[in-house]
């Protein structure tokens, strides 16, 4: 069984999501770190504070460039708002590498990793010129993109 952090006696309490939140994007660094060579991740400090477009993870994945927004629940679904989805892909599109060789410039995909706690994880890619929010449910195959109304 996946280790989860104690029980606390508020488990709506601020520090407690707070602690689950950054337990889940230590426990995929880790699984990219062990994964061997070609795979790598870092956790950008201070992730899902301010409104500063920054993923909670950069990672390499064989080679590909990632940038990841993690969530943790114990409900059987998440939901990444508009503002959310909109910071992430902006971090994409601004974020480039440039090989020094060949001139190819590489940008991360954005990436979903949503930790359903102890049902596993399930990932998504973001498509690039999504505009609205993304739901994902620990039951289904696929997330819900929810088109903004503008």
């Amino acid at each position: 069984m996946e280790w989860l952090p104690k029980h606390p006696k508020s488990p709506s309490s601020v520090k407690y999501k707070a602690r689950v939140g950054y337990e889940g994007e230590y426990y995929l660094v880790q699984k990219f770190i062990s994964a061997g060579k070609g795979f790598y991740a870092v956790r950008t400090p201070g992730s899902g504070t301010g409104k500063m477009a920054k993923p909670d993870i950069i990672a390499t994945d064989n080679g590909e460039l990632l940038a990841i927004e993690v969530k943790s629940t114990r409900k059987k679904y998440v939901m990444l708002n508009q503002d959310q989805v909109d910071r992430l892909l902006q971090f994409c599109r601004r974020f480039m590498v440039k090989c020094p060789k060949c001139g190819v410039e590489i940008r991360p995909k954005p990436i979903l990793a949503v930790r359903f706690l102890n049902r596993g994880w399930k990932f998504v890619e973001v498509p690039e010129e999504w505009s609205g929010s993304i739901i994902v449910r620990a039951d289904e195959a696929s997330p819900r993109l929810l088109r903004s109304s503008l």
